[in-house]
């Protein structure tokens, strides 16, 4: 009978309700005592997780937003990307240094 519960809509979010529960005491109890089984939280807990792909199973445009996302961790992110390094700007001193490219009068 429980498992006819889950396998509805308000039965679903019960379970993830009391899943995130689960997760945050457990990891409230890692913090406090240090359970050997269980790791140091990296990213977002496993109950954000899954509250965000029932989000995305109802709303389709949150389904566009979490691959965008994904897609954006897995890129690079240098400071050198852009423009050529022609100037240089000291927010400290409150002075920018500005060069003309070479090869130009």
């Amino acid at each position: 009978m429980a498992l006819v519960v889950f396998l509805t809509i308000p039965g679903l979010v019960i379970g993830l309700v009391g899943f995130a529960v689960l997760d945050r005491a457990g990891l409230w109890a890692h913090r406090r005592f240090r359970l050997p089984w269980r790791r140091d939280e990296v990213g977002r807990p496993v109950s954000a997780v899954a509250v965000g792909e029932l989000d995305a199973f109802f709303q389709g445009t949150h389904r566009h937003a979490q691959e965008q996302r994904r897609s954006s961790l897995m890129l690079r992110d240098e400071e050198d990307d852009g423009a050529p390094p022609r100037g240089r700007v000291d927010l400290d001193a409150g002075t920018a240094v500005v060069r003309r490219p070479r090869g130009r009068a």
